[in-house]
Formats: C-alpha cells, sequence, structure tokens
C-alpha cells in the first residue's frame, strides 16, 4: 500500500482537524512539515500548483484542504 503523506505547518487548524480524522479512520500517515523542510514545500508547490496547506498525498494521488470525502476515496 502506498504511504499517505500529510503536508502541515504547526499553525494550521485544518491540518489538526486532516490528523485527527486520519487518526479517527486508524490510517497510518507521515507528517511533513512545509515550515520547516524547505525542500518538501517546493515538492508540494510543484505537484499541486497550491503553497495552502493541508495537503494529503498518495501516489500521485493529492486532497487539497480538509475533504472528509475526497480522503475517504483516495485512502481506500
Amino acid at each position: 500500500m502506498e504511504e499517505v503523506i500529510v503536508y502541515t505547518t504547526p499553525t494550521c487548524p485544518w491540518c489538526t482537524k486532516v490528523k485527527g480524522y486520519l487518526n479517527e479512520k486508524g490510517i497510518q500517515y507521515r507528517e511533513v512539515d512545509v515550515a520547516t523542510d524547505g525542500d518538501a514545500a517546493r515538492k508540494m508547490v510543484e505537484v499541486t500548483g497550491q503553497r495552502s496547506v493541508p495537503v494529503i498525498a498518495k501516489g500521485e494521488q493529492y486532497v487539497i484542504g480538509f475533504n472528509p470525502e475526497q480522503i475517504d476515496q483516495m485512502v481506500h
């Protein structure tokens, strides 16, 4: 199964919601703080065209923002 990555920043309330939602569903993920990881921030912008977080990634699929329906479709 492909890894789920959540691109976040420490002050983002929607990032907290996404992480809580994934935890609630028992979905394992790796958190990447784009405020401290410049390479990850550049990659996130390159693949999504967005500078905003959260971005949830699985393989070549991306969900931008807290969208439970899209997250469920992507991770299952």
